[in-house]
């Protein structure tokens, strides 16, 4: 696997690592593709509706709309191609495969219990607590590891139920508190 080389602390045990197999839109993301189609439609659409002052400063405000609303949707999927996973005995680790640099760890004493989401086409999601979308992310801020399980997503996993087992059995042991 192409796990960079520091990701591991001294002592730690690698104990599964892959890269993300299928990277699908999510809803939020289908969402900002209509916004910037009608975004882009509207704003070079008004010069030829007879507002011909528009025409100078309507392509700008349609390559500004498009890239507000498309620029996280190609940043995101950039991130997750170049993205390599690991779970260690000690933590869970998602790090750019390219630079080497960690872009989300946690500690798997830490974290919530593992939760599998379901994806298309065999591909699942680990994430880790509730998934009870806004509201239980809102309601999870007085917990302190709420940041650290929205912070470490593992997505785009064929095997997501083996890889939330895996977590699941580290957690449980006595010694992975801390």
């Amino acid at each position: 696997m192409d796990l960079p080389t520091n990701v591991l602390m001294p002592g730690e045990r690698l104990l599964w690592s892959d890269r993300p197999r299928r990277v699908a839109f999510d809803g939020q993301d289908w969402y900002r593709l209509v916004f910037g189609l009608v975004w882009g439609f509207l704003t070079l659409g008004i010069p030829l509706f007879g507002h011909a002052r528009f025409l100078i400063v309507s392509p700008i405000f349609a390559a500004f709309g498009l890239a507000v609303a498309w620029g996280p949707i190609v940043i995101r999927q950039r991130a997750l191609r170049r993205a390599v996973y690991a779970v260690t005995d000690r933590r869970v680790v998602v790090a750019d495969r390219v630079s080497g640099r960690i872009r989300a760890s946690a500690y798997l004493g830490a974290l919530p219990p593992p939760v599998v989401r379901a994806g298309r086409a065999g591909a699942g999601a680990v994430t880790f607590g509730s998934t009870d979308g806004l509201l239980g992310s809102l309601t999870g801020a007085a917990n302190p590891g709420a940041f650290l399980a929205r912070s470490v997503r593992l997505v785009g996993l064929s095997d997501a139920e083996y890889v939330r087992d895996l977590i699941a059995q580290v957690q449980a042991r006595p010694w992975a508190a801390g």
